[in-house]
């Protein structure tokens, strides 16, 4: 496999990658005897498997130069993702994840972008114990959670409880489920290598391996390959862009009319990742493809992802997102060979954009007589016990135990709780103040939308801080005056955009050890993308530079303008001219 050409790559020769998931007989490859060897990491080949398992093998990057110097390996840890469409779970299923956080990973759980929790500092010997219990006892997943498959599918945490869905006449978060189960790999690897303990067979040692595969499941949709990289679908409506649907590979939003969804735009091609100092990798907001009503959904969603199977880039991983696809070929050619895939035409799509991109944050009234959910804000997805601060986890942990609410993960890494009941209102929010946890009081218009990725000390590819700078950076630009600004602003440790800064009005991204570069110029409602304003810049020069460009929109701005736009309406150069003197530009 390794030499043969890629059809889209000029005939490259494929990525080591391509060939481990050929040979790997559906996911399974060596997992079967390293998930359970005395050894504290996998393979090479392993570690890219197990990515479409849910899970990612990192280590602990703060320890590495004391442990090198003690001639010690590195300290070894694995990421697990779930996948929940729409970001929803029950209590039980809340309260389930919130045990295996203590007994396996390191007593928090994180809320992703992607409407997902992760569960960091797992070790090795926990993997296999916490994806387990995660199924059997909380009827969750991970499957497909990483890796080169469809992710988890987004949707609009709310939609089915919210007001202003109550006309709509279809539930997005049903859709996603309906999504997300089509697009699901059909390999029993997942179900023999985590779940079933019939398959395990234990040494004198305490070791264990996984009984081989006795025949393989032939994928319909993925084939033995699989997707050339990850792609991500999101469902959006016209007036609620939480999801950020143009960075998704597929788009979906919701079109209304006087309340009811009368179709749904399908976007194709978006992506935010890129790589620095390399302008043949680049972010792409999505576009329009077609109009359809829900029955042509799916069967649309699967010519588009195939197209992508058939013809994606193996050859480069930085270049194998969908959208390079289309703009090597061209949109005509790329549109023109997803519906002969289909074996159809569409509408034409109708130029719709989302107005709005809510945050959910505070008390609300649901569709539901009597029942009222309420958004929380969770400082950068981490629910962890804060000392002398937030007491996230386990404020949650009483008001989930002592009134079954549901939760929802939403798209800016919050919570919400849902399904409260009228006269226990007053009683989930003296249990929210006890534990000083958010809602839309107690937090400044700055916090509300800040997003951060985790970065270090885990991820592997962070260039730069992030989720433990971000409170720093906040807290200096509102003593500079700006707590009062409501801009959306986000930060990521690398230019992968896990926290999605290049569609935020202020994005700042790493670029190096304590290095990072500012873009500015994002619309609110997360239609466009921002441009390079900065460059060089570290930790320490951030909260003075975003504080500088708050101060001259606030200074300059027409009436009701927003920084995105007026960043935007005065150009790179004349946001530059703010920075001068302040950090390099």
């Amino acid at each position: 496999m390794a030499d043969e050409k890629d059809e889209n790559g000029s005939g490259a020769k494929l990525t080591p990658v391509e060939g481990i998931k050929e040979n790997s007989l559906g996911l399974y490859g060596a997992l079967i005897t390293e998930i359970g060897d005395a050894n504290p990491y996998l393979s090479d080949p392993s570690t890219q498997l197990i990515k479409h398992h849910g899970s990612y093998q990192q280590d602990d990057r703060d320890t590495r130069t004391e442990r090198k110097k003690q001639g010690l390996d590195w300290d070894y840890k694995f990421m697990v993702r779930t996948k929940f469409p729409g970001g929803a779970l029950s209590a039980e299923q809340y309260l389930v994840c919130d045990d295996l956080c203590g007994k396996y990973g390191q007593d928090d759980l994180r809320v992703t972008s992607r409407q997902d929790f992760q569960f960091h500092g797992v070790i090795k010997g926990n993997l296999r114990p916490l994806i387990h219990d995660l199924n059997v006892f909380g009827k969750m997943t991970s499957f497909g959670g990483c890796g080169d498959v469809v992710r988890n599918t987004m949707a609009a945490p709310v939609a089915d409880i919210d007001q202003r869905y109550a006309k709509c006449s279809a539930d997005l978060i049903d859709i996603a489920r309906r999504i997300s189960d089509h697009f699901m790999p059909k390999t029993r690897s997942y179900y023999d290598l985590w779940i079933d303990d019939e398959k395990v067979k234990t040494h004198e040692d305490g070791t264990y391996e996984i009984a081989a595969p006795k025949e393989t499941v032939e994928d319909p949709i993925y084939g033995k390959t699989y997707l050339p990289r990850k792609f991500k679908i999101g469902l959006a409506a016209d007036f609620d862009n939480s999801v950020d649907v143009y960075t998704q590979d597929v788009g979906i939003i919701a079109v209304t009319k006087d309340g009811a969804i009368v179709g749904y735009e399908v976007l194709a091609g978006g992506g935010l990742g890129y790589t620095h100092r390399k302008p043949e990798t680049y972010a792409r907001m999505a576009t329009a493809i077609a109009f359809v009503n829900e029955d042509e959904l799916v069967p649309l969603l699967e010519a588009i992802v195939k197209v992508q199977r058939d013809h994606g880039g193996r050859a480069n991983r930085r270049h194998a997102r969908m959208k390079y696809l289309i703009d090597d070929w061209g949109w005509d050619k790329f549109a023109a060979t997803v519906f002969e895939y289909a074996g159809r035409t569409y509408a034409p799509p109708r130029g719709v954009k989302p107005t709005d991109q809510p945050d959910y944050l505070g008390w609300h009234k649901q569709i539901q007589q009597g029942l009222n959910y309420v958004g929380v804000w969770i400082e950068n997805g981490r629910i962890r016990d804060f000392d002398g601060s937030y007491k996230f986890r386990s404020g949650l942990r009483k008001i989930v135990e002592q009134f079954r609410c549901g939760v929802r993960l939403t798209p800016h890494h919050n919570v919400i709780l849902s399904h409260i009941r009228d006269e226990d209102v007053p009683k989930v929010q003296a249990l929210l103040d006890a534990h000083g946890i958010p809602t839309d009081d107690g937090i400044s218009p700055l916090r509300r939308m800040e997003m951060a990725c985790p970065a270090l000390p885990f991820c592997g590819l962070a260039l730069a801080e992030s989720e433990r700078a971000m409170p720093g950076i906040i807290h200096d630009i509102e003593a500079a005056g700006h707590g009062d600004s409501d801009v959306i602003i986000r930060m990521s440790g690398c230019p992968n955009n896990c926290s999605r800064p290049r569609s935020a009005e202020i994005g700042i991204v790493g670029s190096g050890s304590d290095r990072y570069v500012i873009y500015t110029g994002g619309d609110f409602n997360g239609t466009r993308l921002n441009e390079l304003v900065a460059e060089k810049l570290t930790g320490k020069d951030i909260a003075a530079a975003v504080s500088a460009l708050l101060s001259a929109w606030k200074a300059n701005r027409n009436n009701g303008e927003r920084f995105g736009d007026w960043s935007a309406r005065v150009g790179v150069d004349g946001v530059k001219q703010h920075l001068a003197g302040v950090v390099h530009v």
